[in-house]
């Protein structure tokens, strides 16, 4: 690649990386701050009541997000791409900054925590636009051939997003005391995102709209109901599928139980502190973003379907001795050996996750792919892991099984990685490579890399309204 356009991808990664890792720490403050959330605002006494309650608050905001993609993905393959991946950071970043004005439970009772939810429900709207919109940008811009390469970047942010806010909710403990904390300081992460999310925003305003989408603007090929395209096309139907029950129900499953429902089981089952959840899930999160342009770039050469399918059966593997051994481990305060634990299954969650947003891409042709994109992965992610602390610590607590939530998730992803093999990698065996270069494709049709799918070939067909 030229060194030009070389340079022209990392900022474009780099701006579309850094609006999302915002809108991702947005979202997961709320988990970083769930056991002072659940005290200040939901009235009940039993801690194990609280996290429940808490972890339905993560499960609502995954319920809207679906809302979220209805409302921007065919905005962005109507008016574009940049514009609406602004307006939905504008939009997570003022919620999020509500977030820290709210008065608890005890000023104004059941309204707190009914704001509460509200903005939580508004956060989750706003995420929802915003992942496609920004995967299809990078993908739209980048070679052909390092799709899966430069998207990868877009993968860590989530669990880059919850680090920050791990970090940030860690210093302000030691930094405050408990009381100052619990009074005013927890409000901290929630308003300093402000003035972040405007830097973020001007970044954003100085982008380019993608090649692809320029090209369909100006040969007037875009479709003005990208939804209702998207619904009506059988060929769409087999991507969404494709991913809700393959990759994206891998991804949705490892990355919450590997990062999210583990705080929710170090802090809640295996009650340890706060702080010390954190800082162990923290380095797992600093020991796995490497490997997500490395699985990224494997992805290209290798396939899409293979990588993901063999990250998903390692991850199965893995993670009911790993959890046994973290229980066993933080009995000894072996911390170290936690936290290498924890950062073995996010290894195998990039490996999971790294291909995926070039692989739903490439299921769906321009004029609706970003529509296509978000309804694949928020559907996804509702059905396999909104829900998911909420349901692993409800079976926690009735079984009296403190794996009985691994068990859960190793059981959740025996259908994703069935569909995976049976469908997804059987199409890639049968694949023909489709001639392509470096420059943006014609306005009717989709790019692929080597690991083309008879899905992907299909979608690269000229694209009717009568499919």
């Amino acid at each position: 690649m030229p060194a030009g356009r070389s340079r022209t991808m990392s900022t474009i990664v780099f701006s579309s990386s850094l609006g999302t890792m915002l809108e991702y720490y947005d979202f997961f403050v709320y988990v970083a701050l769930t056991p002072v959330l659940a005290k200040l605002f939901f009235p009940v006494t039993d801690p194990a009541a609280g996290a429940l309650i808490s972890a339905a608050g993560f499960g609502a905001a995954f319920l809207a997000r679906p809302i979220g993609t209805l409302i921007f993905s065919p905005m962005a393959d109507r008016v574009g791409r940049k514009k609406t991946f602004i307006i939905t950071l504008t939009l997570m970043g003022v919620a999020t900054m509500l977030m820290g004005c709210l008065p608890g439970y005890g000023a104004v009772g059941l309204a707190a925590p009914s704001a509460l939810l509200a903005l939580r429900i508004t956060q989750g709207i706003a995420l929802g636009g915003e992942y496609g919109s920004a995967a299809v940008y990078v993908m739209e811009h980048a070679p052909p051939r390092k799709r899966g390469f430069f998207t990868s970047a877009l993968q860590s942010t989530a669990a880059f997003g919850l680090l920050v806010a791990i970090v940030l909710v860690t210093a302000l403990k030691f930094g405050l005391s408990p009381e100052n904390f619990e009074s005013w300081g927890w409000r901290i992460p929630f308003l300093i995102s402000a003035p972040i999310v405007v830097v973020a925003i001007a970044i954003r305003l100085s982008m380019d709209e993608t090649p692809v989408f320029t090209k369909l603007q100006q040969s007037g090929q875009l479709t003005t109901s990208p939804l209702a395209e998207t619904l009506k096309s059988r060929q769409s139907w087999k991507g969404i599928l494709l991913a809700i029950f393959g990759a994206q129900g891998g991804t949705s499953v490892s990355l919450y139980t590997s990062i999210v429902y583990m705080l929710f089981f170090l802090q809640n089952v295996l009650k340890i502190d706060a702080t010390t959840a954190n800082l162990c899930v923290g380095v797992a999160v600093i020991v796995a973003t490497p490997f997500y342009p490395a699985f990224g770039a494997l992805s290209d050469r290798w396939g899409r379907a293979r990588t993901m399918l063999t990250g998903i059966v390692l991850w199965m593997l893995v993670a009911y001795p790993a959890f046994a051994r973290i229980s066993g481990a933080a009995q000894h305060e072996a911390w170290g050996e936690v936290a290498t634990l924890i950062s073995v299954l996010a290894i195998l969650t990039a490996m999971i996750m790294a291909p995926l947003p070039a692989f739903i891409s490439e299921c769906f042709p321009p004029q609706m792919r970003a529509t296509g994109f978000g309804l694949a992965q928020q559907l996804g992610n509702v059905l396999f892991g909104g829900f998911l602390p909420l349901i692993s610590l409800s079976l926690v607590n009735w079984s009296g099984n403190p794996l009985a939530g691994v068990i859960y998730s190793i059981a959740s992803l025996i259908p994703c990685a069935l569909v995976t093999w049976l469908w997804a990698i059987k199409a890639e065996n049968a694949s023909t490579v489709i001639g392509e270069s470096d420059s943006a494709p014609e306005p009717h049709k989709a790019s692929f890399p080597p690991m083309t799918s008879e899905i992907h070939a299909a979608a690269a067909m000229p694209y009717s309204k009568a499919d």
